[in-house]
């Protein structure tokens, strides 16, 4: 990378992809919640909660694997123009 426009690009995804985490993250919560206020027995608790903890980790885990491959991309990207100075030629 050695413009400018390229760093903002791959900044902006990565914010991007963090931002919109962030507010699933939040929806799914706030959900969880409306659903917990109505819950009337402790079967029903264990069932809200058990949904909404198996949701929030496959949510979470390929949250985290785009948003790492994302900061992989850039660092790689990034690196570039240093890296191909020490390689054969």
């Amino acid at each position: 990378m050695t413009d400018f426009a390229s760093v903002q690009k791959h900044l902006t995804a990565i914010t991007t992809a963090q931002t919109d985490f962030a507010k699933s993250s939040f929806e799914a919560s706030k959900a969880y919640f409306e659903n917990l206020a109505s819950v009337k027995s402790p079967e029903k608790f264990v069932e809200v909660t058990t949904e909404y903890a198996k949701s929030a980790q496959a949510l979470f885990t390929a949250e985290a694997t785009k948003i790492g491959e994302l900061y992989k991309t850039f660092a790689q990207e990034s690196f570039k123009p240093f890296t191909s100075s020490f390689l054969p030629k």
